[in-house]
Parts: C-alpha cells; structure tokens; sequence
C-alpha cells in the first residue's frame, strides 16, 4: 500500500494525474451544485468554493 500511496502522489506532484472537475459553484449555489450529484449531472468533481 505504501508504494502505490507514494506513486500516486509522485503522479499528483508531477502534473500527471489530472482531476476532472466537474464545476465550481460559490458557496451560496450549494444547493445547485447539489443537485447535480444527486441528479447525476455532473462529470468529475463538484468544488464548493467558500
């Protein structure tokens, strides 16, 4: 497990491992960005940003 943690933040340091963000919504739109997980809209991760 150790190894596989290591190489996988090797791979997040070096820019190789690429998270799909899905969207980014201010605080006050939580409920939308809400509503698209539970709809199952949304591609990749949904940011909430304070």
């Amino acid at each position: 497990l150790r190894a596989s943690l290591l190489e996988l933040f090797h791979l997040a340091a070096s820019g190789q491992l690429a998270v799909t963000q899905g969207g980014r919504y201010p605080l006050d739109q939580a409920n939308e960005a809400h509503r698209l997980l539970e709809e199952r809209r949304s591609t990749g991760k949904v940011v909430l940003i304070p």
